[in-house]
């Protein structure tokens, strides 16, 4: 395997940053957390501190406000109190705010150690040097506005290190710490870091060759389109869109009744997959239902709104549990789609962000028109052509039939003009076509039970009457309130009529609204890098941290809008740029100065999501039934997983390739997920998922090797690689370019050929710590490689992505 190019790119790196290092400044920092020398700000430097530290009793909540002193706001800190102003410019002696935190007297100390929340020298000193340089407040970054910056522009051509505009604002970064940038990966890595980011499935052997064997200047943007346009990587990226949609396919609580919502899941992967502009996605999503004539697809996508529980306990308050939805629809609107914690306005004003208690429920206005009340319905029905077709011809063939009793029975109501033998007659003939009409009938309700019925959005004829709910009882109403957006966000243009979830939805995806394409994107990048540019992803608001690269995320939020919302852009400028492509492979030099890869100066290894797991493991296998779309599907899985719920359903493992779809076709039960996905960290998805967590557990190491599934599919893969050869050296490296897409170091090949022949002394023997000798030659050696598949299965590279 030639890494020729990837040695060269190495070269060419060196080279180049040998010429800047005469331009260099001299001066370096012992970490990124170092001292910075650049003017503070206030959104950047000061705000984080004082939301962190202070806020919670002197910040928007004017109900649960400390001596009246508010200092979220520069007319609130500098205003008088008794004793003087809290914060006076340019004057640190007579700024009360410092003369609290450096007090020693317990009485008098601010925050008081109650609080656990005394602030750090480091900290002290940073609002030590933003009241000397005048407290200059500013608005939080990201509620301005969004404007796409100049891009950075070098004395020398970069092209190793500088590919497109996102390497120019890394680069910058990394230049201001000093910090050089990692080489490009080795192309085995690149094509299969590509593939699982983007169709979560590794390369085939084809796909593998035809990159590697590919010496164009143009083969790694090539292989980048050509995974983009894979019908996988819907799926893919479909399914970290379900995470915020809180997809599953039962209603929750203790009864968790099945649903049917898969027809949304599918609606999801076409929209990926079609590259679907963002804002008609998400307008389709929050209000396809209310947009002029919506089509069956419009109103299917509103199903994002229909993944809320449903309470089917006996008992229970309608009207409580519809609530319950409203609330979830709020703050999980808030969170997707503007990264803000609005949920903690629900009983008073939010302690930190500019959102009032009557902002929440005026956001609470758009979603409290809904039909739902603690429902399924309303619901509807997706029949197939066929279906279609079949029931047309089923009320054509009933009309018949009613035409015909009709006949008899005009006669029969003329009956004394009719002979005895023709009554008779007459009423054998109307027994025949009643049992005709019987037959037709069945047949046309069998039909329509098998069409399948979604859950869609769809608002009430009378709209009801929003209030402020006190303490977020649903039983205590306060002032009425309408429909609107938070002032904090650039409101939304004034009109006439009542605003709906269209307006909403419409202003989201606007350009007044500086948080989507921010928020968006951030994510975006998350799933790339580890970790967003913004490390609190569904935190914008004043307890976030700020962006580590403020300017690149403004850059992408802009170019995501100019380049029409299109996802399949900004995939495309990510995957192509040099951040993107270095190596993971850690450096000693980083580990002092950005241990936590903040500053981009490598790649990040991740461990790749459940679903991602198991469709691995099907793929090397020779498993995987690549359908897309339908019904949820029932995977194998240990019994007595119903054991402590109220279920009634049992699980009708699924039969024939059914049992090897991929992981996000698996049936999702809120009460009792399928547990190699929580194993491996998948949520139960009864409120939305931004970001999932990474965990490294021992139980995940034992599922790898013991769990029903990954054993069969270990078995298949033995199979695959028994047959691909003749030969130990063979089959071995099959194996691991199946598994790794790459060729096996000298000594890994040496070590399972070793192992190999090992183990068909012991089987040969009929060793005594061999339980059930094989039998034949041929069962010993699927044997020794169902071994030997289970182990590559079992390394961590096999489900990580480099």
């Amino acid at each position: 395997m030639s890494t020729g190019p990837g040695c060269s790119c190495s070269l060419q790196l060196l080279n180049q940053i040998i010429l800047l290092a005469g331009i260099l400044v001299s001066n370096s920092a012992d970490s990124v957390f170092a001292q910075d020398s650049r003017p503070l700000d206030y959104s950047r430097d000061v705000r984080p501190i004082l939301s962190d530290k202070c806020f919670r009793c002197h910040g928007p909540d004017e109900t649960h406000r400390e001596a009246g002193l508010r200092l979220d706001t520069r007319d609130g800190a500098i205003a008088a109190i008794s004793g003087g102003h809290a914060i006076v410019p340019g004057n640190t002696d007579d700024s009360e705010v410092l003369t609290r935190i450096l007090t020693d007297d317990a009485d008098l100390k601010m925050p008081p150690a109650s609080t656990n929340k005394s602030l750090t020298k480091q900290e002290i000193a940073v609002l030590t040097r933003w009241i000397e340089q005048g407290a200059v407040y500013n608005d939080h970054w990201a509620f301005r506005e969004v404007v796409q910056p100049e891009v950075p522009v070098f004395d020398l051509p970069l092209p190793m290190v500088v590919r497109n505009p996102i390497d120019a604002f890394v680069y910058q970064e990394l230049l201001h710490h000093q910090i050089q940038p990692s080489p490009a990966a080795e192309k085995h890595t690149l094509i299969r870091r590509v593939y699982l980011d983007v169709i979560g499935l590794t390369p085939s052997i084809e796909d593998l060759e035809l990159f590697l064997n590919d010496e164009s200047p143009d083969a790694y943007r090539t292989m980048v389109d050509r995974a983009l346009a894979s019908p996988h990587y819907g799926e893919r990226w479909g399914r970290h869109w379900l995470d915020h949609a809180r997809y599953a396919d039962t209603h929750g609580y203790t009864v968790d009744g099945n649903r049917t919502i898969w027809p949304y899941r599918d609606w999801v992967i076409a929209a990926f997959n079609n590259d679907m502009p963002f804002d008609q996605f998400t307008i389709e999503q929050i209000a396809g239902d209310l947009l002029p004539e919506p089509t069956r697809s419009q109103l299917v996508a509103t199903g994002f709104h229909r993944n809320t529980l449903v309470n089917q306990e006996g008992g229970t308050d309608a009207e409580q549990f519809r609530n319950e939805a409203v609330v979830d629809r709020v703050n999980t609107t808030g969170a997707v789609w503007l990264g803000l914690t609005v949920g903690c306005a629900q009983c008073h004003t939010h302690k930190y962000d500019p959102i009032t208690q009557h902002e929440y429920y005026q956001l609470f206005a758009f979603f409290n028109q809904g039909k739902d009340v603690n429902s399924a319905s309303p619901v509807l029905s997706l029949p197939t052509d066929e279906q279609t077709a079949e029931l047309q011809m089923l009320d054509s063939e009933l009309a018949e039939i009613r035409k015909h009793i009709a006949a008899i029975d005009l006669q029969l109501r003329n009956g004394e003009t009719i002979e005895a033998s023709t009554r008779d007659q007459l009423n054998q003939d109307r027994m025949v076509w009643d049992e005709k009409q019987k037959t037709a009938d069945a047949a046309r309700k069998k039909v329509l039970s098998a069409i399948p019925q979604t859950m869609i959005m769809g608002d009430v004829d009378r709209p009801r009457e929003t209030h402020v709910l006190i303490r977020g009882d649903f039983l205590r109403h306060g002032d009425v309130v309408h429909a609107d957006t938070p002032r904090a966000l650039s409101g939304m243009a004034p009109k006439e009529s009542p605003r709906n979830r269209l307006d909403l939805a419409k202003w989201l995806v606007s350009r007044s609204n500086p948080l989507t394409a921010r928020v968006t994107m951030n994510r975006m990048w998350a799933r790339y890098f580890g970790q967003g540019l913004v490390e609190t992803e569904n935190d914008f608001g004043f307890q976030g941290t700020p962006p580590t690269h403020p300017e690149l995320l403004d850059w992408l939020a802009a170019e995501f809008m100019d380049a029409g919302w299109s996802m399949k852009h900004m995939h495309r400028l990510i995957l192509n740029s040099a951040t993107y492509r270095q190596s993971s492979i850690a450096r000693p030099d980083l580990s002092t100065v950005d241990p936590l890869n903040k500053l981009l100066a490598r790649q990040s290894r991740l461990r790749v999501d459940a679903e991602v797991v198991r469709d691995l493991g099907l793929a090397v296998s020779g498993l995987l039934n690549e359908t897309i779309g339908g019904p949820s599907v029932f995977p194998p899985q240990p019994d007595g997983v119903y054991a402590f719920t109220q279920r009634n359903a049992g699980w009708p493992t699924s039969k024939n390739e059914d049992r090897f779809r991929r992981g996000m076709y698996t049936f999702f039960m809120r009460s009792a997920p399928y547990p190699m996905l929580t194993t491996f960290d998948t949520p139960r998805f009864n409120t939305t998922c931004t970001m999932r967590v990474r965990s490294n557990t021992p139980l995940q190491s034992l599922t790898m090797a013991n769990d029903q599934a990954m054993t069969e599919m270990a078995l298949a893969l033995s199979k695959r690689i028994f047959a691909a050869a003749d030969n130990d050296r063979d089959r071995i490296i099959r194996a691991w370019r199946l598994c790794f897409s790459r060729t096996p170091q000298p000594n890994e090949l040496k070590r399972l050929q070793d192992y190999a022949l090992q183990q068909r002394l012991l089987m040969g023997n009929g060793a005594r710590s061999v339980e059930d000798p094989p039998k034949n030659p041929e069962e010993q050696e699927l044997r020794i490689w169902f071994l030997i598949a289970r182990t590559l299965m079992n390394l961590d590279e096999f489900i990580v992505r480099e």
